[in-house]
């Protein structure tokens, strides 16, 4: 089911994310500051937080990515899921 504001054209991905040992709080507060993460969640096994985001297009999700979240140093590593098919 849609939200009423969602933008059936964005795209949208989860992103995996390994942060540096005790930082990940310091992490999703950075994460709930960013208004392309429309949730995170904070979980168990290999990574650390799994964050839902929508960008407007591929570049706007690489801009994400590559400029924003890999630019904190406290996230190691990142893992994006784009989605191919919107439920």
């Amino acid at each position: 089911m849609r939200s009423s504001n969602e933008q059936t054209n964005s795209i949208k991905a989860y992103i995996l994310l390994n942060t540096v040992i005790g930082k990940t709080t310091h992490v999703a507060k950075l994460l709930s500051e960013m208004p392309e993460i429309k949730r995170y969640d904070i979980i168990m096994g290999p990574y650390d937080i799994i964050a839902e985001v929508e960008a407007d297009s591929h570049d706007a999700l690489s801009n994400l990515v590559l400029h924003k979240l890999q630019s904190i140093d406290a996230i190691k590593h990142t893992m994006t899921c784009p989605v191919l098919k919107k439920n």
